[in-house]
């Protein structure tokens, strides 16, 4: 038995240094000596890129913890008008890549757009600058992630205990009394793991944060690599964006502490009934927020996309199309299959503390741009060839480089972290006893892990796999670099456009990335209903 559990560590410790491997590269250069690029930008760049990314950590933090997880409380605890569809409407905003949403506001509120335009002819309002400041990128992002934490919170509020609610209902606690002191503390696994990934996604961006001339870690690793040809200091910068999110993960599992939130059977809770006026200011704030986030952009791709039609109607966009989807659905099923296997219940116990520690050290490349994930491939790759040269072999660099397994290896790492904090954090609501009800009854490990462990997940397993889903779908830098060959993508024909300020004619494949996160969302949604 020992030998089985020894040889299980060992497997599920190989298959989670695999994943490390492009942050392990990454890691390693601090192993170089310093280089004078390096005492610049430590010297005149690094406080400012500091203060700037903590403000935006902060700010977008705050902002998705707070509307996340009231807009899930309201939409599961409160009857209001509209109640139906807007719950699942506010899933629909993951659709829409952060850099999309960016590109829209500039268009509509920057200095020349119609909006400031017409305030400035009709209201004589004079102009503002939307790039002045942080307030307009975090509240960009806010709208872009709370989903993160909506979809996390709603599906734990669904299954929290209706007898602990009722109790509080009839000692005569107001309802946001209960929230604050029932819901939300029961809720705070999944709120947190929503908060996790969004500041994981926050650091990582690149788009959002070049187009409002915002100043963070990203973006100075693009100018160390881009401007200056330096991968080692890009490399090194990107390290202490690993650094962050390992403190991230370890205070919020240190916060969390020794507790418990197991799930219990679902049962319906009967919603507070809002009376009518407090109803529709209710059906009022999420309907805002709504057309915010997703309703007036998409509206606004929709008007750019019939006023570009004639000109892009020639474009051929199936490939683009096809080559999305493919590599949509193969990167989230490695991506699921692997985080469902490290999440495991009846492994998780036996596993020692280094090998927590080199799973936990495994989700850490969702911090990481896609371009540093890229890069550390790559230069992984090339390392190895060179190895197997010196020892007589061949390279393997023309296997590799431009192949479409190197491409998934970088989803697969990029993104561990969307799936591994989902399918955790269903695991960890699983009570032992049925574990040792089924050990009793004779069950084997397989029997017990396809009929008890996996049905449990699913919610965590779908939740993952949706926004592993919709992140590949989105992602840009690692597909711009490693991209096979006639395998251009939505995301990659939208930076062309973008990056050329032609926002007009970016709203087609943009609408396109849109649909078909739409559809996903719209799928999950069924599979997500049928549980309640």
């Amino acid at each position: 038995m020992i030998s089985k559990k020894n040889n299980s560590n060992f497997l599920m410790g190989l298959l989670a240094l695999s994943v490390s491997f492009p942050i392990i590269v990454v890691c390693s250069a601090w192993l170089f000596p310093g280089t004078e690029l390096w005492g610049h930008f430590a010297e005149n760049l690094l406080p400012e890129l500091i203060s700037s990314t903590l403000v935006l950590l902060l700010g977008v933090g705050i902002g998705v913890s707070v509307l996340g997880t009231v807009l899930a409380y309201l939409v599961v605890m409160v009857d209001f008008p509209g109640r139906a569809w807007l719950e699942w409407a506010l899933f629909l905003p993951f659709a829409i890549p952060a850099y999309v949403l960016a590109f829209v506001y500039l268009g509509v509120f920057d200095y020349s757009g119609y909006a400031q335009v017409w305030l400035r002819e009709y209201t004589g309002v004079p102009g503002f600058d939307i790039r002045a400041g942080s307030w307009a990128i975090i509240l960009t992002f806010i709208l872009v992630f709370y989903p993160y934490v909506y979809m996390m919170a709603r599906a734990s509020f669904k299954r929290q205990k209706i007898q602990m609610i009722e109790a509080g209902k009839m000692l005569g606690a107001q309802p946001l009394r209960v929230f604050w002191k029932i819901s939300v503390p029961l809720a705070r696994p999944a709120i947190a793991a929503g908060l996790l990934v969004t500041l994981m996604e926050t650091l990582a961006d690149f788009g959002v944060v070049s187009l409002f001339n915002y100043s963070t870690f990203t973006t100075a690793i693009y100018s160390a690599w881009g401007d200056f040809r330096s991968i080692e200091v890009a490399a090194q910068l990107a390290s202490i964006l690993v650094l962050i999110a390992f403190f991230l993960i370890y205070f919020e599992k240190k916060a969390r502490g020794r507790a418990k939130y197991y799930s219990s059977d679902v049962s319906h809770n009967r919603p507070y009934k809002a009376n009518s006026v407090i109803g529709w200011l209710l059906f009022l704030f999420v309907f805002v927020v709504f057309m915010l986030s997703f309703a007036m952009p998409m509206l606004q791709l929709i008007i750019w996309s019939l006023e570009k039609y004639s000109v892009e109607i020639n474009k051929m966009y199936s490939g683009y199309f096809s080559a999305t989807g493919i590599l949509t659905i193969s990167a989230t099923i490695l991506t699921v299959t692997i985080a469902t296997l490290l999440a495991l219940p009846s492994r998780r116990k036996a596993e020692s503390k280094g090998l927590q520690m080199l799973i936990r050290f495994s989700t850490l490349g969702y911090a990481l741009p896609g371009s540093v994930m890229a890069v550390g491939l790559l230069y992984g790759v090339q390392n190895i060839s060179l190895i197997s040269i010196y020892l007589g072999g061949e390279s393997i660099n023309h296997i590799l480089f431009g192949s479409v397994a190197l491409l998934l290896f970088a989803y697969v790492s990029r993104f561990m972290a969307i799936a591994y904090n989902s399918t955790s954090a269903s695991s960890e609501q699983i009570k032992p006893v049925f574990e040792q009800s089924a050990r009793l009854l004779g069950s084997s490990r397989i029997r017990l892990i396809r009929e008890i462990y996996l049905p449990m997940m699913t919610p965590g397993i779908l939740a993952g796999g949706l926004l592993v889903a919709v992140d590949v779908m989105k992602e840009l830098p690692a597909t711009y670099l490693l991209r096979p060959f006639g395998w251009d993508t939505l995301a990659i024909r939208v930076f062309e456009l973008s990056s050329e300020g032609l926002y007009d004619r970016a709203a087609i494949p943009a609408l396109m990335m849109v649909f078909l996160g739409a559809i996903i969302m719209l799928l999950f949604i069924k599979l997500d209903s049928d549980k309640y």
